[in-house]
């Protein structure tokens, strides 16, 4: 495979280009990062720079990479050779993706012979509108039958739930969802996901959901604020917008573990809000931060042993999560730790994460290429 990696913090946009891009000449892919304020321009002019090539754009909280964390930064991927790749997008994606199905029949088509374990779905959502679950149910639908996972993320912003965007081939979306399907031609892609959090209680069922609009009413039959309080020993009137923050829940799926963020309670104090659908009967449990340092360094061995040489990597990591290490100065050496076994890579922050056929937050995703 051969790539190029550029990033630069110039302005204006074409400066910035320039400089990330200088190295770069064709590509089959081109993925970018920048500040929802330079978003559209760079789109636009990312697409002129490679008009051959499929390029995708996500905004984010800040760019990753082997070399750190860079804020207010356009960070760049070219990848020449070694992948066969096809692009398109879901869009209505916040009500009526299933419209779109056939675009992902006839990437799948163009894309041709591919194996189960060289070959992904990168995909890049528009966040704050909770359609992460409705894009993973059309994707599915026609990529469980090829074997082709999807890996991908939430877009993000700075933080403060603003607005997001994404795009392909310099069209810029706020309501989409877009999508490459990536052949790995020199070997497999091995698929990580990690979780720095804990639990403190049993399973509990959710008794009482909607889950189209992501709230629980009851847990065991009892209110749902009052329960996820109780398992963590306070009232409700102590779980503040820290502790929400700090302490997620995580829906049990046969022997995994899926990690979803607190929104908020409802109006009503009973209700609680989330940041994905949890289904009636769900298994979830609290928890409470884990020794994020020593759970890093169990991935990090993880990665090492099953990659020993990998060529390139995409990582996306939790917007909460980057916030929570950047507060505890962390968030760099994390950045450059994982370089040691992602190798070069490159990576975005948001609202959510997604693998296979589920959509959660707080976590960190890799996709390594042999």
């Amino acid at each position: 495979m051969d790539y190029k990696i550029g990033r630069s913090q110039a302005t204006p946009v074409d400066n910035a280009i320039s400089q990330a891009c200088q190295t770069m000449t064709q590509a089959k892919f081109v993925w970018f990062t920048t500040t929802v304020a330079a978003f559209a321009e760079t789109s636009q002019k990312m697409q002129a720079r490679f008009p051959h090539s499929i390029v995708m754009g996500t905004t984010s909280i800040a760019a990753y990479s082997n070399a750190g964390i860079f804020h207010d930064t356009l960070e760049v991927l070219a990848i020449e050779s070694g992948i066969e790749c096809v692009g398109n997008v879901l869009e209505e994606a916040d009500c009526c993706p299933l419209k779109y199905v056939e675009r992902v029949q006839e990437a799948v088509r163009k894309l041709g012979t591919h194996r189960a374990d060289d070959t992904i779905c990168l995909t890049a959502t528009n966040g704050l509108i909770s359609c992460e679950e409705s894009v993973l149910a059309v994707l599915n639908s026609v990529l469980r039958k090829e074997h082709i996972p999807v890996f991908g993320g939430t877009a993000g912003d700075r933080g403060l739930a603003e607005k997001t965007l994404v795009s392909l081939n310099g069209k810029v979306y706020e309501k989409a969802s877009v999508f490459v399907l990536i052949r790995n031609l020199g070997g497999r892609i091995h698929l990580y996901r990690e979780n720095i959090y804990k639990p403190i209680c049993e399973p509990l069922t959710a008794t009482k959901v909607d889950a189209f609009t992501r709230k629980v009413m009851a847990y065991n039959g009892r209110p749902a604020s009052e329960m996820e309080a109780k398992m963590h020993g306070l009232t409700t009137s102590q779980m503040d917008r820290n502790f929400l923050d700090s302490n997620p829940v995580g829906r049990i799926i046969g022997k995994d573990m899926y990690i979803i963020a607190n929104d908020d309670m409802d109006t009503d104090r009973q209700t609680m809000k989330y940041h994905a659908r949890i289904y009636e009967n769900d298994q979830i449990v609290m928890l409470q931060p884990d020794d994020y340092r020593q759970v890093n360094r169990e991935t990090m061995q993880k990665i090492k042993q099953d990659v020993p040489r990998p060529t390139l990597s995409i990582m996306v990591n939790c917007l909460a999560r980057t916030l929570l290490f950047e507060s505890e100065g962390y968030a760099d050496e994390f950045f450059r730790s994982m370089g040691t076994v992602l190798g070069d890579y490159i990576g975005w922050g948001g609202y959510g994460e997604q693998i296979y056929e589920q959509h959660f937050n707080q976590t960190m995703i890799a996709a390594v290429f042999e």
